[in-house]
């Protein structure tokens, strides 16, 4: 078919056109053949940038100068002694110095070390005696901190509307108030009350005659609605800190939260957005005993903006907080501090007496808004005496693990 073609084709004109269409070709295709080196380069990049390498130069020795025993310098004025501290920092050993032993003490942040003028040889002897036993390893506490808050409510609420007009063939009305707008109230009104926008949800069943017809309209209207809810959030944090230290978690979310706004003007309502900080916080210091036992001095605060709230499971803002000054337990029991249980029921039933009551047919007569919520909030925590971390290898490990792509 193409040598066919060719048969009429000006063989001289394809000569000089074949480099043209070439080079259009490739200059217009440029850039799709310049995509695969680019696709490559950005998964290669991706790939670099998601590996978790573990950290080189782990078993680098601390200089022999910090290792080596401390020296005494001894002078006109007296005796200088230079410590290197082993477990605590300058500050608190030298303001343990200062109030037991009375010598002048300058601190060295940088190299951990301190420089005690003290009148004579001895006396440095003694300060380093008294350093030995005040500077030695901290006990590290590790506290498992487990957090269930769970919420549930079950909402049930209708509404009748009720417009009937030249009842019985006179001017008789039942029911048929309206607001300023000119806009149909409910006879006998629900969880709307309570809730402005519980008028905007729920199912209408009823009957609706000649409407906007002065005179003759006829409408019985009952509005239903029935709405379940659930909350539950598990947190389970850790501490590592050192006794006697306070150990802090803090998480904080920006959330929005919107407004129903009313202004006087405006026909209609509108929502104006905001944002507001919501914010877990879990602070707790430990107290290791000679006996064995650890006194935690805790402060937990939970905050939460998912928490559906009425009729229409609108979310809210809350926050709880429980404040313990100290618990004394074993290492490795679990302690409970709190367990915050709140359970409310409303029920509002409104009609008109005698029609209520009447089966069926009462409903068009009366309206009921219920509600059932209950909350609960449990805090357990567990300290143990720790060693203070994990293997290093171990926890990259653990991390390329957390990270793995799903195996399908």
């Amino acid at each position: 078919m193409f040598s066919y073609l060719l048969k009429f084709i000006d063989r001289p004109r394809l000569l000089w056109a074949l480099p043209v269409l070439s080079l259009l070709c490739f200059g217009g295709c440029g850039d799709f053949f310049a995509q695969k080196p680019t696709e490559i380069q950005s998964q290669t990049i991706l790939e670099d940038l998601s590996q978790i390498r573990e950290v080189p130069n782990l078993n680098t020795p601390l200089p022999d100068i910090y290792l080596a025993e401390p020296r005494i310098m001894e002078g006109k004025d007296g005796a200088k002694l230079f410590y290197f501290t082993k477990h605590h920092t300058v500050d608190k050993l030298s303001t343990l110095i200062k109030e037991q032993l009375g010598y002048t003490v300058s601190e060295s942040p940088a190299t951990n070390q301190l420089i005690v003028k003290c009148p004579t040889v001895d006396d440095a002897k003694a300060t380093i005696e008294f350093l030995n036993l005040v500077d030695v390893p901290p006990i590290q506490v590790n506290i498992n901190c487990l957090i269930l808050e769970r919420f549930a409510d079950v909402t049930m609420d209708w509404e009748t509307t009720i417009k009937i007009e030249n009842l019985l063939g006179e001017k008789m009305t039942l029911g048929g108030k309206t607001d300023s707008s000119g806009n149909l109230l409910p006879a006998f009104p629900g969880a709307s009350l309570r809730e402005s926008r519980r008028s905007t949800f729920g199912l209408d069943l009823g009957y609706w005659k000649d409407q906007g017809i002065t005179g003759h309209e006829f409408r019985a209207v009952v509005d239903v609605l029935v709405s379940r809810g659930y909350l539950r959030i598990l947190m389970n944090p850790t501490i590592e800190t050192v006794n006697g230290q306070k150990g802090i978690i803090k998480m904080r979310d920006n959330v929005p939260l919107e407004k129903i706004l009313i202004k006087e003007g405006f026909d209609e309502p509108f929502s104006l957005t905001e944002y507001q900080w919501v914010e877990d916080l879990l602070e707790v210091t430990p107290y290791v005993y000679s006996d064995g036992f650890i006194g935690l001095s805790t402060k937990i605060q939970l905050g939460s903006k998912s928490k559906p709230e009425g009729v229409v499971q609108t979310s809210i803002i809350t926050e709880r907080t429980i404040e313990v000054a100290e618990n004394r337990i074993k290492p490795g029991d679990s302690l409970v501090i709190g367990g915050m249980r709140k359970s409310e029921e409303r029920a509002v039933v409104r009609g008109v007496p005698f029609f209520k009551d009447i089966p069926l047919l009462g409903v068009l007569f009366s309206s009921k808004d219920f509600e059932e919520k209950a909350t609960e909030v449990i805090f357990i925590l567990t300290p143990t005496i720790s060693s203070g971390g994990v293997k290093h290898t171990e926890m990259i490990e653990e991390m390329r693990r957390k990270m793995a792509k799903p195996k399908v």
